[in-house]
């Protein structure tokens, strides 16, 4: 092989194409907003369950409430004595039950978890708190020798309330029932019906009619 040959003779290696592996600008500038998005909508997710798990529960515990508060005023209205609390001094006439539209007085045994047990003077009554009412209960045992001071100061029930009233009433001479009264005209006698009637400040409570 001549000299000039060899020298125009040379090897053409094609050397293999690395291509860029990565993420571009704009890429990059757009994946942390995605992100930032879904943690946003993630977080609004989270933040709406637990308002409305939060809204479950209130409800939950109002409603539970006020069932307890009508169970309890229930039993103690159905279980009213025919026992005497007073005597008028003029004519010795008994008082077994009084009623007026805010307030009502019966005799009734007492739960053993609220007291020694026994019968008690029991006093329903609404009371002025503030721009509202609350319903106060309070009790004093009946001995023989009389009524004995209360035990504690009253309970309240529930509060808040807007209005309400307390209704009663019996039969006519036809064993029809009369319509319902705010006062109750007789004092030996205990009411066939007795009616509390509630509307509360908050419009998201409700206060199923108790009869």
């Amino acid at each position: 092989m001549n000299k000039n040959a060899h020298q125009s003779f040379h090897y053409d290696v094609r050397m293999p194409v690395r291509i860029a592996v990565g993420f571009t600008l704009l890429e990059m500038l757009v994946v942390p907003g995605l992100m930032a998005l879904l943690v946003l909508l993630g977080l609004n997710v989270m933040r709406s369950t637990a308002s409305a798990s939060t809204k479950s529960e209130a409800a939950a515990q109002r409603n539970e409430q006020l069932r307890g508060v009508q169970n309890f005023v229930r039993r103690q209205l159905s279980g009213a004595l025919p026992i005497a609390y007073e005597f008028s001094s003029s004519t010795g006439e008994a008082t077994f039950f009084s009623g007026e539209r805010n307030k009502l007085q019966l005799v009734a045994d007492m739960p053993g978890y609220l007291s020694y047990g026994g019968a008690y003077l029991q006093t329903f009554e609404l009371k002025r708190s503030g721009e509202n009412y609350q319903l106060e209960f309070q009790f004093q045992q009946l001995t023989a020798e009389g009524l004995l001071d209360p035990e504690r100061k009253p309970e309240i029930l529930i509060d808040g309330i807007k209005s309400g009233e307390f209704s009663y009433r019996t039969i006519d001479q036809n064993a029809e029932p009369e319509n319902w009264k705010n006062a109750w005209e007789y004092p030996t006698q205990i009411p066939l019906q007795i009616r509390l009637q509630l509307v509360f400040a908050d419009t998201k409570k409700r206060w199923p009619t108790l009869v």
